[in-house]
């Protein structure tokens, strides 16, 4: 995938960011294109099937409000189910700060906020957010390198299997 040399700015809002949204069918979203077509793909384990993804192709940077200076993303990551819709969105940020959680928070509300742990040990924290649109929006903050595998996601609250069966794991 070689980056398009304009830069894209899209809003935040309940369903993703921009046009990217959950609902939406990707083949009709500029910039988007079949996982298959990533030339990145070999970092990056999907589940369940690579079919169902689709990545941006660009750069990318995401505002909260207009006056915002913006989040650049490494990434955006797109799963369809069956039907062909987005029902799920998964956004990789090229930088994190301490203050992303509370940034989300002016848009989104007051957080539900869990530790991640396994085997026992602390691995991150997650914030989730349930918007009016009854939309989750999740930020998954690692304890340990916070570059690779800080993620925000979104999904259709009451879609389970995009919570239990899409998922995206960093390979390297």
């Amino acid at each position: 995938m070689k980056p398009t040399p304009q830069q894209h700015s899209f809003r935040f809002n309940h369903l993703g960011i921009g046009d990217i949204q959950l609902g939406k069918r990707p083949e009709s979203l500029s910039g988007m294109l079949p996982f298959d077509h990533f030339i990145g793909k070999h970092t990056f384990d999907v589940f369940p099937a690579t079919s169902l993804y689709h990545v941006f192709d660009g750069d990318l940077k995401c505002t909260i409000e207009s006056r915002d200076t913006g989040l650049e993303l490494r990434h955006l990551f797109a799963s369809t189910n069956g039907e062909g819709f987005i029902n799920r969105i998964f956004l990789y940020p090229r930088e994190v700060n301490k203050h992303l959680a509370s940034r989300l928070s002016q848009l989104y509300g007051e957080p539900k906020i869990c530790k991640t742990t396994v085997a026992g040990k602390l691995v991150g924290t997650q914030s989730l957010w349930v918007t009016d649109g009854e939309t989750e929006v999740s930020l998954f903050s690692p304890v340990y390198d916070t570059t690779i595998n800080t993620v925000i996601s979104f999904r259709f609250f009451y879609d389970v299997p995009a919570l239990k069966d899409y998922l995206i794991a960093v390979s390297i």
